[in-house]
C-alpha cells in the first residue's frame, strides 16, 4: 500500500527539484538590465482671472481614444510617415491617453471656471463631457533637419468633442494642435512634449469654457 503512493510522491519531488532552477532563472531575467527612465508631463499654469465668466456645468473628461501605437507608456518617435519607433530606455509614467486625461482635468480645474471637473471612471452625474481622439502624440524629425536630437520636433494633435452628458449629444467639436522643437537629448525631447501639450491643453480649456457657456448646463 505504501509503495503504491511512494512512487508518485518521489516523482513529484523530482519534478519540483528540476523546475526550481528554471524558476530562479526566469525571475533573474525579469529583473535583469537597467530600469527605464520614467518621465512625467505637467499641466499648464492657468491663473483664474478675477471676474472671468463661470460655467454652471459640471464636467467629466473621458479618456481619449488613441491608436495602439500611442496607447502605451512608450515614447513615440515617427521615423517616417509610415514607420513608428520608440525611444529606448525611456517611458511615460502612465499610458499616454490616461496621462493626457489627467492633465486636462488638472488644467480645466485650475481655471476655476467650472463647479466640478472629474476624470475617467468617476460615477458622479455630470452635465457635460469632453471626449476625443489622440491623432498625434509623437516626436519626429523634419526632412530638412540635420543629425542629432536638436533637429527633433514634437507634434500634439487632439480632436475634442463636448457632449451633453445625459444623451451624448455633440454640442461642439474642434481639432487642436501644436508643435515644439527639442533642444537636444531625451530631456529636451520630453520638454518639447511638455511645451506642445501645454499649448493644446490651454487652448482646449479656453474653448471648452466658451462652448459650455453657449450650451448651458441643462441644455
Amino acid at each position: 500500500m505504501m509503495d503504491r503512493f511512494a512512487k508518485p510522491a518521489r516523482q513529484a519531488l523530482l519534478l519540483l527539484a528540476a523546475l526550481a532552477p528554471l524558476g530562479g532563472c526566469a525571475l533573474a531575467d525579469i529583473g535583469s538590465g537597467p530600469a527605464p527612465s520614467l518621465y512625467v508631463l505637467t499641466a499648464p499654469a492657468i491663473e483664474p482671472a478675477p471676474g472671468a465668466p463661470q460655467s454652471p456645468a459640471q464636467l467629466v473628461v473621458e479618456e481619449f481614444s488613441a491608436p495602439a501605437a500611442v496607447d502605451t507608456t512608450r515614447i513615440v518617435f515617427m521615423q517616417s510617415e509610415n514607420q513608428i519607433a520608440y525611444y529606448a530606455g525611456a517611458r511615460w509614467s502612465d499610458r499616454a491617453p490616461r496621462m493626457i486625461a489627467s492633465l486636462l482635468v488638472e488644467t480645466l480645474a485650475g481655471t476655476g471656471s467650472f463647479p466640478a471637473v472629474i476624470g475617467p471612471g468617476a460615477s458622479a452625474r455630470m452635465d457635460q463631457a469632453l471626449v476625443g481622439d489622440i491623432r498625434s502624440f509623437s516626436a519626429y524629425r523634419p526632412s530638412d533637419a540635420g543629425f542629432g536630437e536638436g533637429g527633433t520636433k514634437v507634434r500634439v494633435e487632439l480632436f475634442v468633442r463636448l457632449l451633453r452628458a445625459r444623451d451624448r449629444t455633440i454640442l461642439a467639436s474642434r481639432e487642436f494642435s501644436a508643435e515644439a522643437a527639442s533642444a537636444g537629448g531625451m530631456d529636451g525631447v520630453v520638454a518639447a512634449y511638455d511645451e506642445a501639450l501645454d499649448v493644446v491643453l490651454a487652448d482646449i480649456a479656453a474653448w471648452t469654457l466658451e462652448q459650455s457657456l453657449a450650451a448651458g448646463a441643462g441644455s
